[in-house]
């Protein structure tokens, strides 16, 4: 057997191209043949995966080209031939647009109202970050790790510069009608053919122009500008000479240029209508870590910090506590789901300022006020600050989709219930074991290592176990500053009140000048002898989210330190100790980069 591998992946994950490599090893192994070097390419090279899959391909279709030469009659199409395009666009006066609808596998569904849309950062603070709270009048049920999936919409302002640039204004809300021409080239997607939409529809929510283009895109410009300088560029650009390289990676990826402003810089460029999905990305959904229990009976809506917030604030928060809204209405039914977004804004190395799509967009989204008279308002789009004061008549309607996709992380196993559990206390109509129950359940220990935003799934563990009575639950929460960026602050503090949690926080900046600073993982070295009751003797499960950045593996090398200096155990037999938390699913890591 022949064969090759090309690796996905990213160096900033502990396991960089963990499965690609275990595949080509265990292929050699059973005797199989490399018939092109195999490649694994990083997310973090200054191209990301195209910068190793460009010159793998070529070595692919040489080596195919000996092993299977192509029959007589046929030969390679030339690159200065322009395929032929994937999709028909069709005006329709007679029919009337309908919203799109973007769906992702396996994700489930759900309309929901923003009730929340809450910095939790003091507003003095470098980094916005929000709490998100979002209402279904339907049952939904989810488990901690799930995610919720978002279709962000581009912004409006940047779909109007579009438009103009190719002066398509007049055609822009004009209903169309798409079909598919081709079976060459990625698909598209299924609930853009045969309805009913316009061009600002199919740029505000399905085609991308607010990312950095890849190469693909610039080999499309090639065929569609009038210009014969331009087209030097472009194809300069789509090269893989070292000059070519570095022209492309100085003028989009080191600038993160978007590809609204490369069709700005390049003003011959004229990309026919039949075209657009062959040239523009798509907007991928963004997955969000869900950062509350679909079981927990409140409705939580905490400000950050005690030192910051607002005597409103703390009116809403004692409220809450109560089920109640900050108006002194009682909680809706249905079933409330958190997020805990951070905000994407900053400067290029040229100081030019970038945002986020998906969290432009969020940011953007103004919740109904409590006092509304509809029970179920429609959330409603502002230009970006949540604060502005609009009339309901003026804003347009925007409807709020959630995807929710089940997770890969796993809470313990409960323990068999006592007859006695079965009568807990019911809140909310969710049942809660009783304070007495609580100590003749003996639940397995978890410990939540969450830093920043990585406490959101964290939020839902913790939230969960304590429906089901289990309080054996401790956290390590790490942020830069107690009176800026506290995330969640009182809601740790009222939990460990009540017995529920046991919680420490690494403040990294708040050490006087000239002192080591303080992370989570120092805390956990801090307490080894608690760790490593916990992990060794009660066989606590452990969970890690966060950046993928230093964190996740000094994190697991504190552990291993416990388990020497506490469990007496060898440095190789704390490595496998850790391992075999790892295999066994006792250890786990959400992380990103």
């Amino acid at each position: 057997m022949l064969f090759t591998v090309f690796g996905l992946g990213d160096s900033a994950y502990e396991r960089f191209c963990w499965a690609s490599k275990k595949l080509v090893r265990r292929l050699l192994s059973l005797g199989a043949k490399l018939f092109v070097e195999a490649c694994h390419a990083d997310e973090q090279e200054r191209f990301g995966y195209e910068t190793a899959l460009m010159p793998w391909m070529e070595k692919l279709f040489e080596s195919l080209q000996e092993m299977m030469p192509l029959p007589d009659g046929l030969e390679i199409l030339p690159a200065s031939q322009i395929p032929a395009p994937r999709a028909g666009l069709t005006f329709v006066t007679d029919e009337d647009p309908r919203p799109l609808l973007p769906v992702e596998p396996v994700t489930k569904y759900h309309e929901a109202t923003l009730l929340v849309n809450k910095r939790i950062t003091t507003d003095r603070w470098y980094q916005d970050v929000r709490h998100l709270q979002f209402h279904f009048k339907d049952p939904v049920t989810w488990n901690p790790g799930d995610i919720a999936v978002l279709h962000p919409h581009t912004h409006p302002d940047d779909v109007q510069a579009l438009l103009e640039r190719f002066e398509w204004i007049e055609r822009a809300d004009v209903p169309i009608r798409l079909s598919r021409t081709s079976t060459t080239g990625h698909a598209i997607p299924s609930h853009v053919l045969d309805h009913p939409t316009t061009l600002r529809e199919i740029f505000t929510s399905v085609l991308d122009i607010s990312c950095v283009p890849r190469k693909a895109f610039f080999e499309w410009l090639v065929h569609f500008t009038s210009d014969s300088l331009e087209k030097e560029k472009f194809e300069e650009f789509t090269s893989l000479s070292e000059e070519g390289q570095d022209d492309l990676y100085q003028y989009t990826h080191r600038v993160r240029r978007t590809i609204l402003e490369v069709l700005q810089d390049f003003r011959h460029v004229s990309i026919p209508l039949e075209y657009i999905f062959d040239v523009f990305p798509l907007i991928r959904a963004r997955q969000f870590s869900i950062a509350s229990s679909s079981r927990y009976p409140t409705v939580p809506i905490h400000p950050t910090t005690n030192s910051s917030s607002s005597q409103q604030d703390k009116d809403e928060t004692d409220s809450i506590q109560n089920g109640q809204l900050s108006d002194g209405k009682k909680e809706k039914e249905g079933v409330y789901l958190d997020l805990c977004v951070a905000i994407v804004t900053y400067r290029t190395k040229l100081k030019a300022p970038r945002r986020g799509l998906c969290t432009t967009w969020l940011s953007s989204l103004k919740p109904p006020p409590l006092d509304s008279s509809d029970p179920f308002p429609t959330v409603r789009e502002t230009n970006g600050d949540t604060n502005e004061k609009q009339s309901p008549k003026t804003n347009n309607p925007l409807r709020i989709r959630v995807g929710i996709r089940r997770g890969a992380l796993r809470l313990p196993p409960r323990p068999k219930p006592s007859q006695s559990s079965l009568k807990g206390d019911v809140i909310a109509g969710v049942q809660v074991e009783t304070s007495n129950e609580k100590e003749n359940n003996a639940c397995t220990p978890v410990i939540c290592i969450g830093p920043g935003t990585g406490v959101a799934p964290m939020r839902a563990i913790i939230q969960e176990r304590i429906t089901q009575g289990e309080t054996d639950n401790t956290l390590y929460f790490g942020c830069r500053s107690s009176s800026q960026d506290y995330h969640y602050s009182r809601e740790w503090e009222a939990h460990a009140q009540a017995g529920d949690l046991t919680f420490s926080v690494a403040f990294s900046r708040d050490q006087p000048e000239g002192e080591r600073k303080v992370y989570v993982q120092d805390l956990i070295e801090r307490d080894s002898a608690r760790i490593w009751e916990l992990v060794g003797k009660q066989n606590a499960w452990v969970y890690i989210s966060g950046a993928s950045n230093k964190m996740p593996a000094a994190v697991k090398a504190a552990i291993r330190q416990a388990a020497i200096a506490e469990g007496g155990l060898s440095e190789s037999e704390a490595d496998t100790y850790v391992g075999k938390m790892e295999w066994e699913g006792r250890l786990f890591e959400e992380c990103w980069s």
